[in-house]
């Protein structure tokens, strides 16, 4: 009388579809196979603060062109599901990117107004802002050097709304700078003679400041080979 052969424990095996196959040691013909496909879930608590600080970072490091999603994912921590669930694609991402990094200008470049300073002389103002070493600074930091590679990215001057929001973030600071120097508000003015007053009390200002930030730039990256920094 033939002896049934003996059983083994079953051999848990994992793959890539999350179904689990559980078969016998010994490569015997019977096989049970249970689905344990995960269910959707919510994305990890501070996923989209994570992903934007880590965009932030990268923009800072490479600009918006030699920065992948692959690269924010790495960066973050966070799953590739999180990043689909909170933005639409990678200019979406680099719009919430830009939109925190254009918060606070004023409070970022650590500027004063001639009201914050209890109303001293013009020459005390001009002074502070002759210190162009409050804008060196500013471009040392994160926002400031993103800005200087979005600034220089052909990726970004091909998008309409990524151009408008750089644009955007340099009228804020032209407005910063105007309002250390002389005191006024011209912010969401319609007057062209105020507008003019802005530029040209901002504009030397920032343009020098850009200047020396895009010469102390630690690299630059080859856009046309991104991976590779030089």
């Amino acid at each position: 009388m033939p002896i049934p052969p003996t059983r083994a424990s079953p051999r848990l095996l994992q793959i890539e579809d999350h179904t689990t196959l559980y078969g016998t040691r010994d490569g015997g013909s019977e096989a049970l196979v249970t689905s344990q496909r995960r269910k959707p879930g919510r994305p990890a608590h501070g996923s989209r603060e994570r992903l934007v600080a880590a965009t932030c970072e990268l923009f800072a490091e490479r600009g918006f062109t030699a920065t992948s999603p692959t690269m924010v994912l790495d960066r973050s921590g966070v799953g590739h599901g999180s990043l689909y669930h909170h933005f639409d694609g990678k200019e979406a991402l680099a719009l919430a990117a830009i939109e925190q990094m254009r918060a606070d200008v004023m409070d970022k470049l650590g500027l004063e107004t001639s009201e914050d300073r209890g109303g001293e002389s013009d020459a005390a103002d001009n002074e502070l802002m002759d210190r162009d070493a409050v804008f060196d600074h500013y471009f040392t930091q994160t926002e400031g050097r993103a800005l200087l590679h979005l600034l220089t990215d052909p990726g970004v001057s091909d998008s309409d709304a990524l151009s408008r929001q750089v644009r955007a973030w340099c009228d804020e600071l032209r407005s910063a700078i105007h309002v250390a120097v002389t005191g006024e508000n011209a912010e969401g003015s319609a007057d062209d003679s105020k507008l003019t007053r802005v530029h040209e009390v901002a504009d030397p200002h920032l343009a020098a400041a850009l200047g020396r930030g895009l010469l102390a730039l630690p690299r630059t990256v080859d856009l046309l080979h991104p991976d590779d920094p030089r």
